[in-house]
């Protein structure tokens, strides 16, 4: 742990407290050394699907621009749509 932390007090629902206890006896780890690896995994994991989001915006972006949507007015055209299944 390196000198810059800083200690942080949470409250944790008596099951998940369990659950952790559980498993980070399973893996040695005392519960803060299990909670800071169970963090710092998901923000690599939200980090990752951010920029997979991000990527496949592009793809999608890309995608309409090499399509016949090309000069079609996308809110005009989600407006039509909409009111056609409005009406049905």
């Amino acid at each position: 742990m390196s000198n810059n932390s800083t200690r942080t007090q949470i409250i944790l629902p008596q099951e998940l407290r369990k659950k952790i206890e559980e498993a980070r006896q399973a893996t040695g780890e005392s519960m803060a050394e299990y909670l800071r690896r169970a963090v710092t995994e998901r923000i690599k994991h939200e980090k990752a699907n951010k920029v997979n989001l991000k990527k496949l915006s592009q793809e999608v972006v890309g995608a309409v621009k090499k399509s016949s949507w090309e000069g079609i007015d996308i809110k005009k055209w989600q407006r039509e749509m909409r009111e056609d299944r409005d009406n049905l």
